[in-house]
């Protein structure tokens, strides 16, 4: 067992995945580095990769009805970035820009649907994943608005 299979176990969006699923996905992830303000996506680009953040800080900036807001969250292991690449029309919501160095495991998204359409159980295991996540995170928008 190589030293990334072990590390894919780490990080929330493959939790409930067994040793044979993990190997599946294996190939559809890889470890990249960001030097500070580097722009990894922006809003309305196709959405080619998710990114799950291994360290550093990443600022998101969006529109909404015309108005241009920048949300800046500092970085935990595990969160993912980029989750709109698992969704039609597959284009990303906003522009995420690194604010100091990061390190992120990048998977390509292509890949992954192609292994959701061969086993539905990584799929939902995956989506389930990404959709608590969310929660979470809207659950934390909503706090920090109070």
């Amino acid at each position: 067992m190589n030293v990334k299979f072990k590390l894919l176990h780490d990080y929330r969006l493959f939790q409930g995945l067994n040793e044979e699923q993990m190997q599946a996905v294996l190939p559809v992830c890889r470890e990249k580095c960001f030097v500070p303000d580097t722009i990894l996506f922006e809003e309305g680009q196709a959405a080619e990769e998710m990114l799950v953040l291994v360290d550093g800080e990443v600022e998101e900036s969006f529109s909404v009805d015309g108005a241009s807001l920048t949300l800046t969250r500092p970085v935990q292991v595990g969160d993912m970035i980029g989750c709109p690449s698992l969704v039609p029309p597959y284009t990303q919501n906003c522009t995420a820009r690194s604010l100091r160095q990061i390190e992120v495991l990048a998977i390509n998204v292509a890949g992954l649907r192609e292994l959701f359409d061969q086993d539905p159980r990584i799929a939902s295991m995956i989506q389930q994943n990404v959709i608590k996540a969310l929660l979470e995170r809207i659950c934390k928008l909503r706090l920090a608005s109070t």
